[in-house]
């Protein structure tokens, strides 16, 4: 059995042993006690997108990153809405402040979106395995190594032992259905508030005005997808992000479960997104004016 253990903090280059083959290589952990339930997985197969909260190289998997590029010249860019009371007026109803600051151009880098997925041999053993997709194989492969020396402070090369092919059977649990009466805008306050987290990175005005909309049903996103929800219309599905940095996604009704399932890198990739639209100072009206477009308001029966 030909394993490589690697047990470094993080490397910054993937040198494998003499007679590793790259494109037969897989890379994962052996489950032991608590190592499925550390990433929420569950049943043989099933797959997911790792938390953003386990550090850096899991946030840059899920949701990208950006950097300044400070070649270039500052302009002036919309930061983020706040909503104040007016004039300290507690009573008063709040209003939105939108906020702008000069800053460099961003660049944005899209998420690596490498998944882990529970496996198990034809002797019973379990073990948390990276999906190396050709893509994977050709370019990711530190970062492969990188996420789980960050969520478990090791890895396993294995060699020869472990085969899976591509056609394998994979359940991908990021979402789930949230009760009709939950709101996603009230249940993520209350978890926040719960959480004790800074609600700075947030904008859950976003999600209550989506909340104002008539919908068939909504899915909250788990792991990777944590801070999505996915408003089901009657012939479209909005997925949402509370989270600042992130884009609305509208994508067609018609098997949204699987299409919600796929990557959003997927989902551009297969040309199925209808509309991105970016977070901006304009997001509101850009979001109204599209959803009126698609289908008209008496069949979205939105409540102004």
């Amino acid at each position: 059995m030909a394993q490589y253990k690697i047990t470094k903090k993080r490397i910054l280059k993937l040198n494998l042993p003499h007679g590793y083959n790259i494109e037969k290589i897989e890379i994962g952990v052996p489950v032991l006690g608590d190592e499925a339930k550390k990433v929420n997985l569950k049943n043989i197969g099933d797959t997911i997108l790792p938390a953003a909260s386990f550090g850096i190289n899991s946030a840059k998997n899920a949701n990208g990153y950006s950097y300044p590029d400070k070649t270039k010249p500052m302009e002036r860019r919309y930061i983020t809405t706040n909503w104040i009371q007016p004039y300290g007026n507690d009573d008063a109803y709040p209003v939105s402040v939108d906020i702008y600051r000069d800053c460099y151009p961003v660049v944005d880098v899209p998420p690596t979106e490498i998944e882990f997925t529970l496996y198990q041999n034809s002797e019973g053993e379990k073990y948390i395995i990276a999906v190396l997709t050709p893509a994977v194989r050709k370019k990711l492969l530190k970062e492969v190594v990188n996420l789980f020396l960050e969520i478990y402070g090791f890895c396993f090369i294995f060699s020869n032992e472990i085969k899976i092919t591509q056609d394998a059977k994979r359940t991908r649990c990021n979402w789930e259905i949230l009760p009709p009466d939950k709101k996603p805008g009230a249940h993520l306050k209350g978890q926040l508030q719960k959480r004790g987290e800074d609600t700075d990175t947030f904008d859950v005005a976003r999600l209550e005005m989506l909340d104002k909309y008539n919908v068939e049903q909504i899915a909250e996103g788990l792991n990777g997808f944590d801070g999505y929800y996915a408003y089901i219309f009657a012939n479209h599905c909005v997925l949402e992000s509370a989270k600042y940095g992130n884009a609305t996604y509208i994508i067609p009704k018609e098997n949204w479960e699987t299409l919600s399932q796929k990557t959003k890198r997927e989902l551009t990739d297969q040309k199925v997104v209808i509309e991105k639209i970016i977070h901006t100072e304009s997001w509101g009206n850009t979001i109204r004016n599209i959803l009126q477009k698609l289908e008209n308001q008496i069949q979205y029966g939105y409540r102004v």
